[in-house]
């Protein structure tokens, strides 16, 4: 079986469609089934195993002042160019005449479009629609990304011989927005990386005693500096929790800048200037196990998510998770994560506070989670994956 997948979400800063799309495609390459992958990472075609080895360099190595890291010095220069106007029109149009030209040439192949909208290509077709927020949220995406989404996905979904999507929750919404047989909409839970585990003190102080941080010590985070994140929520409800709480288990914040986030800013450095929270930025993807590993608890009070991978990885990390009621994470958590159920900045402090002071609380929802957490893996995505690749060949 060929496969020509795109792997332009590889680019960095590389956040959840890029982990998605590395870790399939990692699986992929490995499968007895799949013979080719063809790989397009909107500029350029490669095989798997060079594609891996790019970006797998990149992840390890953001934030190093490594000018070999082409691809990283390449992001900035797409940045300037498409702050042009018409610029990323006229990009796209040109790349997609260079998909389409390569991809004619892997005969029998099936095209699987990692992060949404179709390019043109004349054979079987999947797509995989990670959420919809777009439509659902409006607000919390850039004005251009709902405008592209708006006008490139209807007919993606057309188009499409299979939809994949993350959870029920995005299948659903999915089925409420356009009209699409039933049975073309497959859903197909995430993984966790296997380095998210359970770690030791001793596993962990080399990276921790990098960062300031002391193992099984602090609240984390790990989320894009966005409004859909939840963050402002986070920032709120940490001032209610006692002084002695916060001095002992400090709030660490980690992920890439976003968008639309300049009062979140300006909240941020006045917390981060007393002294009980941390603001790491976005970490190389080597470090974040450690980092998962040694939190005390992991809170992630996102509004909406079409799966939630962070929720997982902090699950298997063996890390007591608090998320929000009503989203995917509560999903494919089943009971095993401490829900809010309103949202409110008072809700998740009464949580917080809970964890914090009771290590036997923490214990219990540790358990539950790791337990939880054994039922996802990149493997059975894999898996699930090429069944439906079989569908369509």
């Amino acid at each position: 079986m060929k496969v020509v997948l795109n792997t332009e979400a590889l680019r960095p800063p590389i956040t959840g469609i890029g982990n998605y799309t590395f870790h399939l495609l990692e699986e992929l390459a490995a499968r007895d089934e799949i013979d080719e992958v063809h790989c397009f990472n909107g500029t350029q075609w490669m095989q798997a195993k060079a594609q891996l080895a790019i970006t797998g360099a990149v992840r390890d190595h953001v934030g190093d002042k490594n000018p070999r890291l082409l691809e990283w010095g390449l992001e900035h220069i797409r940045d300037a160019v498409a702050r042009v106007p018409g610029a990323k029109y006229c990009y796209s149009r040109i790349m997609d005449r260079r998909f389409s030209a390569v991809a004619a040439r892997v005969p029998g192949a099936i095209y699987h479009e990692t992060n949404y909208a179709l390019k043109p290509y004349a054979g079987p077709c999947i797509t995989t629609v990670h959420d919809m927020s777009y439509k659902t949220h409006t607000g919390y995406h850039p004005p251009d990304a709902v405008a592209r989404l708006e006008a490139n996905l209807p007919q993606s979904i057309r188009r499409a011989d299979r939809i994949i999507t993350d959870s029920n929750l995005v299948r659903e919404e999915l089925l409420a927005h356009f009209d699409v047989p039933a049975e073309k909409v497959r859903t197909v839970y995430l993984g966790a990386d296997h380095h998210y585990q359970p770690r030791t003190e001793a596993q962990t102080s080399e990276i921790l005693s990098r960062h300031g941080l002391t193992h099984g010590q602090y609240v984390l985070i790990a989320a894009t500096l966005e409004p859909r994140k939840g963050i402002d929520t986070l920032l709120d409800a940490w001032p209610l929790l006692p002084e002695e709480l916060r001095r002992a288990f400090p709030l660490v914040i980690i992920g890439s800048r976003g968008w639309h986030n300049e009062a979140l800013l300006r909240k941020l450095s006045a917390l981060v200037a007393g002294g009980t929270v941390h603001h790491l930025g976005y970490l190389p993807a080597n470090e974040l196990p450690m980092i998962f590993s040694g939190a005390a608890v992991f809170s992630y009070p996102s509004l909406y998510e079409g799966f939630g991978l962070p929720v997982l990885e902090a699950m298997s990390s063996g890390v007591p998770v608090i998320c929000r009621d009503g989203t995917a994470m509560a999903e494919f958590a089943e009971g095993s994560c401490l829900l809010c159920e309103g949202g409110s900045a008072e809700e998740l402090f009464a949580n917080l506070q809970l964890l914090l002071s009771d290590a036997n609380a923490r214990e219990r929802w540790s358990g539950l989670g790791l337990s939880q957490a054994k039922k996802f893996s990149w493997e059975r995505c894999a898996s699930n994956t090429i069944d439906i690749y079989k569908e369509v060949s």
